[in-house]
């Protein structure tokens, strides 16, 4: 079967004809071209075109619904797990514009290392310029095969899971092989069973069951899982996650 017949065996005739009605002949045969490219990429073109959007990022708004953000709430769940400490080297996946560092300063988070790993080169550079420190530093790499100098404490990661396709276990495998024993993983997503393309084709979003998480972090290595909720501005909540490596 070639993909156009594919495509007309999954979306009945009296749909298509329906959709012809209401959205018009010509639009309708782009929709079914461009879910025709769709059927036909391979796993590996999807994973490419789901980060292209994330290395082409600017250290901006556009990364959180236009809204400039503060990693208040986020840090402050994390705070309340003990997590901090000063002999603690973090891990942060996705640092974007530097939220979460931030209210980690701003609420005297304590840590020993901070390292961010950002797919956009755009991003680690902007934030290697505003936070220069000697405790901390961003690299521009993959957290699915980056490869760390040395051991963490604690992975966090808000709004960017999400984002993976076609799921964050790969990246949460490599990073929590990173974490000491007694270490913590922390990070947000959206709770359900979703998972879809938003309308530019580029941007991903997956959504997470807690009885799968609770799967997914046992397969990497974290068998104690607990679950919170927190809001990054008004609409905004999610799901926390907070798993821990046996000591």
């Amino acid at each position: 079967m070639n993909t156009t017949a594919a495509v007309r065996s999954v979306v009945p005739r009296s749909v298509r004809q329906s959709l012809r009605r209401i959205v018009g002949v010509e639009d309708l045969n782009a929709r079914i071209d461009e879910l025709e490219e769709r059927l036909a990429e391979s796993r590996e073109e999807t994973w490419e075109r789901s980060r292209a959007r994330w290395r082409e990022a600017s250290p901006t708004t556009d990364l959180t619904w236009d809204t400039e953000l503060t990693g208040d709430a986020f840090i402050e769940k994390v705070v309340a797990t003990g997590a901090f400490g000063p002999e603690t080297d973090v891990l942060e996946i996705g640092p974007g514009y530097g939220r979460l560092l931030r209210a980690c300063l701003d609420v005297g988070a304590r840590f020993r290392s901070y390292v961010g790993v950002d797919l956009s080169a755009e991003n680690v550079a902007h934030l290697n310029e505003r936070f220069a420190t000697d405790a901390v530093s961003f690299i521009n790499a993959d957290v699915e095969t980056v490869g760390l100098d040395g051991d963490v404490d604690l992975v966090l990661s808000s709004l960017t899971l999400k984002h993976f396709y076609p799921s964050c276990e790969r990246a949460l495998a490599n990073v929590g092989s990173h974490v000491r024993p007694g270490g913590s993983i922390v990070f947000d997503v959206i709770e359900g069973d979703r998972r879809w393309w938003e309308h530019d084709n580029a941007t991903y979003i997956r959504a997470y069951s807690r009885d799968e998480l609770r799967e997914m972090m046992a397969r990497v290595g974290f068998s104690d899982v607990s679950f919170d909720e927190v809001t990054h501005c008004p609409g905004r909540a999610r799901l926390l996650v907070v798993a821990r490596r046996s000591a």
